[in-house]
């Protein structure tokens, strides 16, 4: 299994499950965090108040508040974690915490990817019922499986590349044009507004919106992005962006 995302993990999990011998090969570090209850620290505030404020909260906190937040939830995360991630750093896997240690959101918001909400794939690579290998070992692919630079062969019979997803643009691109997505630009991470780019938001090409995100983002920022539509409609917006 090439790839330690979400993807690569619950591919390998369900693989083991069903009897195969698993090996997952880290191509990067990649952040783990245990799903209950770690993964849900950050939708704490919901667990009081409605769910109308908790959403407005959420959607209004400045993004210089909302990095310092994460970087409080990732290090309490770890505290909760800390059995597993030191057993994972005991067998060689390779670990990361986000860009100023701002944890699994900040990833989703900016790449989609880079984590594992760990629901039992990381206990068994930590008791090593599934073997980690990295790629930096491997030479290349052959006939028999994987070729180290150590010299040892390790035979596959099957080998599963769980490596990402190409961005929305490149779909923009494919679907559009060439010139549609030079006009809309980059979509998902943040701008120089520090706001999500293309987002929620009217897109440097007339008539094409773009939504995405969790069930909690997308419930709040569906309304916004519909009242935009009705206020273009209504000819409260112009209807060709400036």
């Amino acid at each position: 299994m090439i790839g330690t995302g979400n993807s690569g993990h619950d591919i390998a999990q369900d693989l083991y499950s069903s009897g195969a011998h698993v090996t997952l090969v880290q191509r990067s570090p990649t952040l783990i965090t245990n799903i209950e209850p770690s993964a849900q620290l950050a939708y704490s505030a919901y667990n009081e108040g409605t769910l109308e404020d908790n959403d407005l909260i959420a959607a209004s906190m400045p993004l210089t508040l909302a990095r310092k937040s994460h970087v409080m939830l990732t290090e309490q995360s770890k505290k909760f974690d800390k059995a597993l991630l030191d057993g994972l750093a005991e067998v060689g896997f390779k670990l990361d915490f986000g860009e100023g240690g701002t944890g699994w959101q900040f990833k989703y918001l900016t790449r989609g990817g880079g984590y594992y909400f760990n629901v039992g794939c990381s206990d068994l690579v930590a008791r090593r019922e599934i073997d980690l290998r990295q790629f930096s070992d491997i030479e290349s692919f052959v006939a028999d499986g994987v070729q180290m630079k150590n010299g040892e062969t390790l035979e596959a019979s099957l080998i599963v590349l769980a490596t990402g997803y190409r961005p929305q643009e490149v779909l923009v691109k494919r679907l559009f044009g060439e010139e549609v997505a030079a006009r809309v630009g980059p979509i998902w991470g943040f701008g120089e507004g520090q706001e999500l780019r293309n987002m929620y938001v009217r897109t440097g090409q007339d008539g094409l919106w773009f939504i995405a995100g969790s069930l909690a983002q997308c419930r709040i920022n569906s309304k916004y992005l519909a009242l935009q539509i009705k206020a273009i409609e209504e000819g409260l917006l112009p209807r060709a962006r400036a």
